[in-house]
């Protein structure tokens, strides 16, 4: 049974259980997880940045990160769809809105010359839609995040996240997995 239907069941919808617009800002420790087990090289482009919190902590690290969102948050340059763009960037990072999510990597993919890294929820190892894609484009590396993610800090985390981090020009389809230290939340 679909999520939609067991809530359907409920007499609730799994859009009343949503944030507008799919809007769940980084923690700054998740962001501070994949810089510390991944490095980048080159420009950075966040292309979902929404009120700027993933961006600041890769700003710390990384000069030369380009924000933009869809949506205007009062942070990066806005109207800027992700999907529809033909912009190419050295490396892409962001926390794709949920429901985009495999679109996300999808476009991603196409987008991003050396390195696509994308917050997504740890259930996207699996799927016979994202099994195909993994099979032709695998994941480098998955960072996952030892504990559940708390993005409204309502103290109640629902779901498991992992960095998924594709490299251009990879030859080898192993992927590696490792598990983030978090420092503190």
């Amino acid at each position: 049974m679909e999520v939609n239907e067991q809530y359907k069941l409920l007499g609730r919808r799994v859009e009343d259980l949503r944030q507008k617009e799919d809007f769940y800002p980084t923690p700054r420790y998740v962001t501070q997880a994949l810089l510390d087990n991944y490095e980048f090289s080159g420009k950075i482009w966040e292309p979902a940045c929404g009120d700027g919190r993933m961006a600041e902590v890769l700003k710390e690290k990384y000069a030369d990160v380009e924000c933009s969102d869809l949506i205007d948050r009062g942070y990066g340059t806005a109207s800027v769809d992700f999907l529809l763009s033909d912009k190419k960037a050295p490396n892409i990072i962001t926390n794709p809105p949920f429901q985009l999510a495999y679109e996300f990597i999808v476009q991603g993919l196409k987008s991003a010359e050396k390195t696509l890294a994308l917050l997504l929820p740890i259930r996207y190892l699996t799927g016979k839609k994202r099994a195909k894609l993994y099979a032709q484009f695998p994941p480098a590396k998955v960072i996952v995040i030892p504990n559940k993610v708390d993005f409204l800090g309502f103290g109640k985390p629902a779901m498991e996240f992992a960095w998924f981090i594709w490299e251009k020009g990879r030859k080898t389809g192993i992927t590696q997995i490792v598990w983030a230290q978090v420092k503190s939340r």
